[in-house]
């Protein structure tokens, strides 16, 4: 006769048994489905990289050959993308994308600043058959931009930059963005030879050098339609003239373009900053 607490015992074993199959079975289930799951999310990943990798070549290489047409070249760009051809070929694509940003910031930098000189840049461009000519075409840009707009135009966006780049950095900024501030309200007045002065030392206090923002403040705002006479000939000039309309001299700046400081005709160094003079 069998013991009744033997046959207990016997039955709990096989109950438990059963139990722990069943479990593992399930268990063994949720397993392989959590892993196929991830094998299509991995699958789906790598397969949106590689369509974004191939999109950001292909419209950094139209960019590339946008400007290029246009004049404006860059090695090290053209560099970095065929590097990341390269790697997505190798199924590298998240290489590819960097390589491709970092190429396409550089050709829209390029692309800023060549907007940033507007049509003044167009003159290192133009055939020169003579010294003639030469003068000619600087002439009639001259006329439709007057002097040094474009350059305090580009002056200002760099000091912009600087200042945004050392309020990141937690410097002190109030002196250049008082000299900003200043820069763009000679800007707004057509002084352009002022403000291109202002603008750049905004940058350099940006950056952290010393600079003497009360004097820089003080300095008059430079005519823009006052008369002169050219000192070769005698002919009566405008403010904004570069070259005498007589016998075509070329004229001294009446402002230092560094600091902004006036000058006199016959100044060959800036008497505030010691620029040179150009001529």
């Amino acid at each position: 006769m069998a013991d009744p607490a033997t046959d207990q015992v016997t039955v709990a074993v096989i109950l438990f048994a059963v139990a722990l199959a069943v479990f593992t079975f399930f268990e063994l289930r949720f397993l392989r489905k959590r892993m196929k799951n991830r094998r299509v999310r991995t699958a789906k990943r790598d397969e949106e990289l590689s369509d974004e990798a191939h999109n950001t070549i292909v419209t950094t290489k139209a960019i590339l050959a946008a400007l290029e047409r246009q004049g404006i070249r860059s090695e090290e760009s053209a560099s970095w993308l065929r590097e990341a051809e390269t790697a997505a070929t190798r199924r590298n694509y998240r290489v590819a994308i960097d390589l491709t940003a970092k190429a396409k910031g550089r050709l829209l930098a390029l692309k800023s600043a060549q907007s940033s000189k507007g049509d003044l840049a167009k003159l290192d461009r133009l055939p020169r058959s003579s010294a003639s000519e030469e003068i000619t075409t600087k002439e009639i840009i001259q006329k439709e931009f007057p002097p040094n707009l474009m350059q305090s135009k580009f002056s200002i966006e760099v000091a912009t930059t600087a200042i945004d780049a050392a309020g990141a950095a937690g410097r002190d900024v109030g002196q250049a963005t008082q000299l900003l501030d200043a820069a763009k309200t000679r800007f707004d007045a057509k002084d352009y030879t002022g403000s291109l002065g202002l603008a750049r030392q905004s940058k350099r206090a940006a950056e952290g050098e010393s600079v003497d923002v009360v004097t820089a403040l003080a300095t008059p705002p430079t005519p823009q339609n006052a008369t002169t006479a050219c000192t070769n000939c005698g002919a009566v000039l405008q403010g904004d003239d570069a070259f005498c309309r007589k016998c075509g001299t070329r004229l001294v700046a009446s402002a230092c373009a560094s600091c902004g400081a006036s000058l006199l005709a016959d100044d060959a160094f800036c008497r505030k900053c010691g620029a040179r003079v150009s001529r």
